[in-house]
C-alpha cells in the first residue's frame, strides 16, 4: 500500500537545472496528486555572478503564500536563495544534486559553451544518466536530449559561471525549515561528498544518497521522485518532536 501524506495546501515549487526547462518535471508532477504546483521557467539566467539570488527574487514574487520548494542541479540553488530570502514563507527545502559551495571547473567550460565549442549532446547525457538508463532509451533522456539541442548557449554559460563560483555555505547553516539533501552516488560534481558536507552544514538536515543513480537519474522514475519529494514536504514529518 503506498504510503499517506499529508499537506497544508502549500503551493509546491518545482525548480529545474540548467540548461533544462520546467518540463522535466511534467512526468514527476503527475505522481504528485492534486497538490498545487508552480514549476518556474529560470532559463533566462542573467549574466551576474548573483544569478542565483535574481531568479530566487522572481520566483518567489511569482508565488503567493508558503511554499514548499524542491531545487536539481542549478535549480537546487536558486532554492537555497529562495530559503535563505524568505525563510518564513519557505516551510520545507529538498536539495536534490546541488552544492553550496564553487565548482571552479565550471568557468573554462562555461568560456567553451559561450564560444560554440561546449559537449556534444551525446557526453552531456552521458554525464548525467547512467549507461543502462541510456541503454533503456526513457522517456527523461529523449527530453533531456531535446531541451540540450534547444538550449541558449549564452543563457547556458551564464548558469555555468553562476555555478562555478556560488558559495553560500557560509549562509546555509542558518536555514531553519526542514531540509532534505539527495545525492547522487554517479554524480561527478555534486558528489555525495560534497552534498554531504552541506547537509551537515544545516541544523537537523536529513541526508539521503541513491549509490546508483546518476546526476539526472532521478527523473527516469518520476514515481520514486515524487514519493521522496511527498516525504520531505510531509507535515507529520515536519512537526516538531513531542517533547518527553
Amino acid at each position: 500500500m503506498a504510503q499517506q501524506h499529508e499537506h497544508s495546501g502549500r503551493t509546491l515549487v518545482l525548480v529545474h537545472g540548467t540548461p533544462l526547462s520546467p518540463s522535466v518535471w511534467d512526468q514527476t508532477a503527475g505522481y504528485l496528486g492534486h497538490r498545487v504546483i508552480h514549476t518556474p521557467d529560470c532559463t533566462r539566467v542573467p549574466d551576474s555572478p548573483a544569478a542565483q539570488a535574481k531568479l530566487a527574487e522572481a520566483v518567489m514574487a511569482e508565488v503567493v503564500g508558503d511554499v514548499d520548494v524542491v531545487g536539481h542541479s542549478f535549480g537546487g540553488q536558486i532554492a537555497i536563495e529562495m530559503a535563505l530570502l524568505a525563510p518564513d514563507r519557505v516551510h520545507s527545502l529538498m536539495l536534490l544534486c546541488t552544492r553550496d559551495t564553487p565548482f571552479p571547473p565550471f568557468a573554462p567550460l562555461a568560456t567553451q559553451v559561450r564560444n560554440a565549442h561546449g559537449p556534444t549532446v551525446d557526453a552531456s547525457l552521458e554525464r548525467w544518466f547512467t549507461e543502462a538508463e541510456l541503454d533503456a532509451g526513457m522517456a527523461a533522456i529523449s527530453s533531456a536530449r531535446e531541451q540540450l539541442s534547444t538550449a541558449d548557449p549564452i543563457r547556458w554559460a551564464a548558469a555555468l559561471d553562476a555555478i562555478a563560483g556560488y558559495d553560500s555555505s557560509d549562509l546555509t547553516p542558518t536555514l531553519r525549515m526542514p531540509v532534505t539533501v539527495v545525492a547522487a552516488g554517479r554524480d561527478h560534481v555534486s558528489t555525495p561528498d560534497a552534498m554531504g558536507d552541506m547537509a551537515r552544514r544545516i541544523p537537523f538536515a536529513k541526508f539521503v544518497v541513491r549509490p546508483d543513480w546518476a546526476h539526472m537519474s532521478a527523473f527516469t522514475v518520476p514515481d520514486v521522485l515524487a514519493e521522496i519529494i511527498d516525504h520531505a514536504t510531509d507535515d507529520s514529518r515536519l512537526l516538531p518532536p513531542a517533547k518527553p
